[in-house]
C-alpha cells in the first residue's frame, strides 16, 4: 500500500464523495480536460496511480476513445457556445472477476483531449443552472462506447501491461452520461502553460485581426467574449476549437453574470521539451536536421530569425531553407503542420522560437489575412516559394500528419507515447527524425542513431535506460535548449481527494522517472529529482509582475523548491506563483563563450576568464536591485570550462573579483579562445531584497 493510499484511505470518499451522486460508491477522482500533449503521459499516470492502490480482489482497467467525449459549457443563455468534441480515456479499478471491468466499480479517473486554453476555460467556466457549479459539465456519445482505439500504443507502457477493454463498461459511463448537460463537473484543467498565458492566448485569437503585430487574429464570432471556431485542414476531420471567454481564479465570470470563479491553485507537474519531428521518407540526411532560431535567449535582440521566417511562410519550405542551414535541395520540398492559436503547444514554440524579443511582431498566423474562410480557416497556405502550411488540431493530428506526409515537419511536446505515433511502428523508426535547434539536442539521448525518434518496446521506459545516469533531458536541465514548458494542472483549493489532481500530481511526479521518463518532475516528493531552472515570469492578464514593492507582486516566480538530489538543483513555482512565462528566459544556469590567458604577477597560479559572447557572468542572479546579475554570486563556486571544473576565485586577491566579463580560476589552464563556459546559480524566492528576488520580465 502506498504512502499515499496509507495515509488518506479513510478520506477518499468522504472527501469527494459530492463530484457524482454515483450508485455502487463509483468516485470520480479526476475528470481532467485540457492539454493534447499531456494526454497520453497523463493516461499512464492514471493507470500508474490505481496500479499503486488495488486491493484483494481488485483490478485496474482502461479504454481510451477518439471523439468520443462532449464538454458543455452553458453560460451563453442563447445557447451559442457549442459542445466541444474531445478524445477520451478511463482508468478504473473494479473487481478482477469481470474482465470487461464493469463489476465493483470503485474508483475512476478521466481525462479528456482537448488544448490548453480549452482546458483552462471548461475548467474555470461557471456553470448556470440546472447545473451550476464550478466547470462545465462533461457527457459520452452513446454510439462510440462500443469499441476502442488503444490510443496508448504499444500497450507496454500501460501499468498493467495490458490492451484496452474493448467497450466503456455501463457502470462506468452511467456515472457520466449519454446526453447533454452530463453528470460531472470537470475538476482538473492540463495545461502547458500557466492560466494568465491561456486567457492571454484566448483573448488575442478573438481580438480584432491586426496583420501588423499580430496582437489581434481575428476569429471573432457573434460576441465579444464567444470567438469564431478554428478549423483542420486534415482531410474528412471536421475538428476545430473556438476561443471563448473565461476568468481566472478569484475572478468574476464574463458571460455569466459575473459569478466569481472559486481560488484554485496551480499545481507544477514537469517541465517537457518542445520536438520538430520530419519525416524524411526514410534516407536521413543532414541537411534537414538542425534549425537555426536566431534567439540569443538572454532577453536581448538576436536575429536574422530563420526559423521564424520558415514557419510564417514567408521563406521557401524546402530543404534549402536558411533555417536548416541552406544547404539542402529546393526540391525537397516540405510541408508544415502548425497547431491551433490556443493551444499550449502552439504558444510554448510562438513565445519560445518565433516572437521573441526583437522579433515581436512575427508570428506562425502571419498570412492569415481573412479567418472567416479557407485557405486561411482551416489553414492550407503555399508557402513562399515551395512547399506549404497546414492547420492541425490536437498534439494527435499533429503526430498522424507527420506520419503520414513523406516531407512533413511539426512540432509536439515529448513523450514515448508521442514518439511511438509518429514512428508507428519500430519497423519504421528510420523514417523519421527529431531536429536540433541551434545545434542543441530535445532529448540528449546516448546512441542515438541519425537522430531517429525513441521507440521504447519495454514494459516501463525509465529514465535510467535510456539517459546517462537516469538525468532526463539534461539540455533541459542545463537551460541551452530553447523551447520548453512547464505542465501545470489547475485544481480548486476545496477539493482536497488525495487521489484526485493533487495525488495524481505527486504520484506521477514521484514515478515518472521509474515508469516512462516523459517530462523531468517539478519536484518528487522524497526530492530525489526535480527542475533546476525556471523560467522568467512577467504581467500577463492583468496579473501584474514587477518590482514595486514587497509581497504581492514580488511572488511572480512562484515558491523555492527544495534542493534535489539528482543533480543538485532547484527551481522557482507553485505557492504564490503568477503571471505569464510562456518564451520567459530562462535562469538558473548560464552558458557562455570564453577566452583563457595566463594569470601573472599576483594572479600567478590562476587563469583569467575573459567572457568573449553569450551571457555575462552572474546573469541568473538578476534581482530587483541587481538587473544585470550579480557575478559576486560566483566566487568560490564551481564553473565549468570544456567540461571540467574549476573553482572562481574571490576579491580576496585584488583585481579577482568577478564582473560580468571577466573572473579568474584558481588553475592554470592552457591559453586558448572559443572555449565553453557554465556556471549554476540556484534560483531563490526571498532575501534581502524582499519576496521572490528572481529575473521578472525578461523574454527570450
Amino acid at each position: 500500500m502506498t504512502r499515499i493510499r496509507s495515509l488518506f484511505a479513510g478520506l477518499v470518499v468522504t472527501a469527494i464523495a459530492a463530484v457524482v451522486p454515483a450508485a455502487n460508491a463509483q468516485t470520480v477522482h479526476v475528470a481532467g480536460v485540457g492539454s493534447s500533449a499531456q494526454f497520453l503521459g497523463t493516461m499512464i499516470g492514471m493507470s500508474q496511480l490505481a496500479a499503486n492502490n488495488l486491493t484483494t480482489g481488485k483490478c485496474q482497467y482502461h479504454w481510451t476513445r477518439k471523439s468520443a467525449l462532449q464538454a458543455h459549457d452553458n453560460r451563453d443563455s442563447l445557447g451559442r457556445i457549442l459542445d466541444e468534441t474531445g478524445n477520451v480515456g478511463f482508468v478504473w479499478i473494479a473487481d478482477c472477476s469481470d474482465g470487461t471491468g464493469n463489476t465493483g466499480v470503485t474508483d475512476i479517473w478521466m481525462d479528456g483531449q482537448y488544448d490548453s486554453t480549452l482546458g483552462v476555460r471548461l475548467f474555470s467556466a461557471q456553470q448556470k443552472a440546472p447545473t451550476a457549479g464550478p466547470g462545465a459539465t462533461l457527457y459520452l456519445v452513446s454510439s462510440l462506447l462500443t469499441g476502442d482505439d488503444n490510443l496508448v500504443n504499444p500497450a507496454n507502457l500501460w501499468a498493467d501491461n495490458k490492451a484496452d477493454v474493448g467497450a466503456l463498461p455501463a457502470n462506468v459511463a452511467n456515472v457520466f452520461g449519454t446526453a447533454a448537460p452530463g453528470n460531472v463537473h470537470v475538476n482538473m484543467g492540463l495545461t502547458d502553460i500557466r492560466p494568465e498565458d491561456a486567457l492571454a492566448a484566448t483573448t488575442r485569437a478573438k481580438a480584432a485581426l491586426n496583420t501588423t503585430t499580430w496582437a489581434g487574429l481575428g476569429y471573432q464570432g457573434p460576441t465579444g467574449q464567444i470567438g469564431a471556431p478554428i478549423y483542420t485542414a486534415q482531410s474528412g476531420s471536421s475538428s476545430n476549437f473556438t476561443p471563448i471567454g473565461f476568468a481566472l481564479s478569484g475572478g468574476n465570470d464574463p458571460i455569466n453574470g459575473g459569478v466569481a470563479v472559486p481560488a484554485y491553485t496551480t499545481i507544477p507537474v514537469g517541465a517537457a521539451p518542445i520536438v520538430f519531428a520530419y519525416n524524411n521518407g526514410g534516407t536521413f540526411s543532414s541537411t534537414v536536421a538542425n534549425l537555426i532560431s536566431g534567439v540569443k535567449g538572454d532577453g536581448t535582440p538576436g536575429g536574422p530569425y530563420k526559423l521564424a521566417n520558415l514557419f510564417d511562410g514567408t521563406t521557401s519550405c524546402d530543404a534549402s531553407n536558411a533555417a536548416f542551414g541552406g544547404t539542402g535541395s529546393s526540391s525537397t520540398t516540405i510541408t508544415l503542420f502548425l497547431r491551433e492559436p490556443l493551444s499550449g503547444t502552439m504558444n510554448t514554440t510562438e513565445y519560445s522560437l518565433f516572437r521573441t524579443t526583437g522579433n515581436t511582431s512575427d508570428s506562425q498566423e502571419k498570412g492569415i489575412v481573412n479567418p472567416t474562410r479557407a485557405p486561411y480557416n482551416p489553414l492550407n497556405l503555399a508557402c513562399n516559394g515551395n512547399g506549404s502550411r497546414q492547420r492541425r488540431i490536437g498534439t494527435g493530428q499533429v503526430l498522424s500528419a507527420i506520419n503520414g506526409t513523406t516531407g512533413g515537419l511539426g512540432y509536439f511536446f515529448f513523450s514515448f507515447a508521442n514518439s511511438a505515433t509518429v514512428n508507428g511502428s519500430l519497423a519504421n523508426q528510420s523514417h523519421f527524425n527529431y531536429l536540433t535547434v541551434d545545434g542543441v539536442d530535445p532529448l540528449g539521448i546516448s546512441g542515438t542513431t541519425n537522430q531517429e525518434l525513441p521507440w521504447c518496446s519495454a514494459t516501463t521506459c525509465p529514465a535510467t535506460a535510456w539517459w546517462t545516469g537516469g538525468v532526463s533531458f539534461p539540455t533541459l536541465r542545463n537551460g541551452t535548449y530553447k523551447a520548453w514548458s512547464l505542465y501545470r494542472w489547475t485544481n480548486y483549493n476545496s477539493n482536497t481527494d488525495p487521489l484526485g489532481p493533487t495525488g495524481l500530481a505527486e504520484s506521477m511526479q514521484d514515478n515518472i522517472d521509474s515508469t516512462v521518463a516523459d517530462f523531468i518532475p517539478f519536484v518528487t516528493s522524497t526530492n530525489s529529482d526535480g527542475l533546476e531552472v525556471y523560467r522568467s515570469h512577467f504581467t500577463q492578464s492583468a496579473k501584474a509582475c514587477s518590482y514595486t514593492g514587497t509581497g504581492g507582486a514580488q511572488e511572480c516566480n512562484g515558491s523555492q523548491s527544495p534542493t534535489e538530489t539528482l543533480t543538485n538543483g532547484n527551481s522557482l513555482g507553485g505557492g504564490p506563483e503568477r503571471g505569464g512565462d510562456e518564451g520567459g528566459v530562462i535562469i538558473g544556469w548560464d552558458h557562455s563563450t570564453v577566452s583563457l590567458t595566463k594569470g601573472t604577477g599576483t594572479h600567478a597560479g590562476h587563469t583569467h576568464v575573459t567572457k568573449t559572447a553569450g551571457r555575462n557572468f552572474g546573469f541568473s542572479g538578476i534581482d530587483n536591485t541587481h538587473p544585470a546579475g550579480q557575478p559576486l554570486l560566483l566566487e568560490n563556486k564551481t564553473v565549468t570550462i570544456q567540461g571540467v571544473n574549476y573553482t572562481v576565485t574571490s576579491g580576496a586577491v585584488s583585481g579577482e573579483a568577478p564582473t560580468a566579463a571577466s573572473l579568474y580560476v584558481n588553475a592554470v589552464i592552457t591559453p586558448a579562445t572559443g572555449q565553453s563556459f557554465s556556471a549554476y546559480i540556484a534560483p531563490t524566492a526571498c532575501g534581502t531584497d524582499g519576496c521572490d528576488n528572481g529575473a521578472i520580465g525578461k523574454k527570450q
